[in-house]
């Protein structure tokens, strides 16, 4: 079984990622809404198979905890998911493994992120 942590404030957004992705080969889809959140996920003992960051989240700039997961799960890959205009760039500059803008179709998300974790 697979885990993936999806740091993300927006509600619906993460509901439907949790649900798409959990319907998944038992993936388990653990939610965070802040970046504390995350970084406490992240620093935890549960395995991590996919972190899933959102950029702009009520306490911080999710690409932060890009090097929180390279420190403590370094294989992991790290996809960075925000509707800013500069994702890509950002995301680039973080490390992150990819970008993607929420404009993009649900169905494309979801075969970005399969991609990083097979």
């Amino acid at each position: 079984m697979k885990r993936v942590i999806v740091v993300e404030d927006h509600s619906v957004f993460a509901q439907a990622l949790e649900f798409v992705l959990g319907k998944e080969n038992g993936t388990e889809v653990v939610l965070a809404r802040t970046v504390e959140d995350g970084r406490a996920l992240i620093r935890g003992d549960a395995p991590l198979d996919l972190a899933i960051l959102d950029l702009m989240l009520p306490d911080g700039d999710g690409a932060d905890l890009v090097d929180e997961v390279r420190r403590h799960h370094p294989k992991t890959p790290v996809a960075i998911l925000s509707a800013r205009d500069d994702v890509a760039q950002v995301a680039s500059e973080a490390g992150a493994d990819v970008a993607i803008h929420k404009a993009t179709p649900l169905p494309s998300i979801i075969s970005s992120i399969e991609r990083l974790t097979r």
